[in-house]
């Protein structure tokens, strides 16, 4: 593994921390929160945009050898927005039950990543670590729903 790979890694790890910091906030201060917005709500509303846009760029870089039939590639490009629009449903309703759509919704671009990988061919380990984080972070959104729910 190099050095871009490595930090690739790191930084994804360290992305955890605003989850985990606005998990704590719920939990610790429920009706008094530290920060001004429920942070797992608006992080993961970015994180997911930025998830989406990672098909993006993969689109946007396929050299001509790669063959992907269009059908995919249709998918492949519509998808890569669904996370930004669904991000934006999610910040723009003020209920609890977002937190559950944002968590189905990184369910789903796991799902999506473990379907496509073949045609886009991520390197072997974005795959496991994807699958780690995802299970995290849908992890916090539940958890953050039931504390809200709790209050």
């Amino acid at each position: 593994m190099n050095k871009s790979e490595k930090l690739f890694i790191i930084i994804s790890i360290l992305g955890l921390f605003p989850f985990i910091i606005g998990l704590l906030d719920l939990l610790i201060n429920k009706n008094n929160l530290f920060f001004l917005v429920n942070l797992p709500k608006y992080y993961g509303s970015i994180i997911f945009t930025f998830l989406g846009a990672i098909y993006w760029g993969a689109m946007l870089n396929l050299t001509p050898k790669n063959f992907i039939p269009e059908k995919i590639k249709f998918f492949i490009i519509v998808w890569s927005v669904f996370p930004s629009m669904l991000g934006i449903i999610v910040l723009s309703i003020n209920n609890n039950l977002s937190l559950l759509m944002l968590s189905i919704g990184f369910f789903l671009c796991q799902l999506v990543d473990e379907i496509f990988n073949k045609y886009l061919s991520f390197p072997n380990w974005y795959l496991p670590l994807r699958r780690m984080l995802t299970l995290i972070v849908v992890i916090v959104l539940i958890c953050s729903y039931f504390i809200i729910q709790t209050s």
